[in-house]
């Protein structure tokens, strides 16, 4: 009877443990090697938040409705643009790593843009400078 408890404890611990250590594998199957060719589509904003210093030199926090803005690829060549539903600022863009790098574009001008998530259905980008950071998600169109 002890035997039969402790191979049943011991076959309870593995279960636990097997079902703890596999909580991450969804979200690494999804991700996608950072391209420009993953990037191509419609990328629809969903949550844009971040801080930047105010005029007394203190870190503010904010948020900002973006709905109805979004980024797009229109070939692997890096040719896009992003619309804040009233004007569109096209740019020309490159990946080094899993940095997005404008040209030509009003939009995140003199920022540095990291791809901090990329799946086939969601983009995650943060936008940083010496004075501030935004955070935009984005879902496919």
């Amino acid at each position: 009877m002890k035997t039969f408890r402790f191979f049943a404890t011991l076959l309870v611990i593995a279960l636990c443990a097997g079902f703890t250590s596999c909580s991450d594998d969804d979200e690494e199957e999804n991700s996608v090697e950072i391209s420009l060719a993953n990037l191509q589509g419609t990328w629809d904003m969903i949550k844009c938040y971040g801080w930047e210093y105010d005029d007394n030199n203190q870190k503010e926090n904010w948020t900002e409705d973006v709905s109805g803005e979004y980024i797009f690829f229109e070939d692997t060549d890096g040719n896009g643009g992003y619309s804040d539903g009233s004007h569109t600022y096209y740019f020309a863009s490159s990946i080094n790593g899993n940095k997005l790098i404008l040209r030509d574009s009003g939009w995140l001008a003199g920022k540095s843009i990291t791809i901090t998530k990329l799946t086939k259905t969601e983009l995650h980008i943060t936008a940083t400078d010496e004075n501030s950071e935004e955070n935009y998600e984005m879902i496919k169109r």
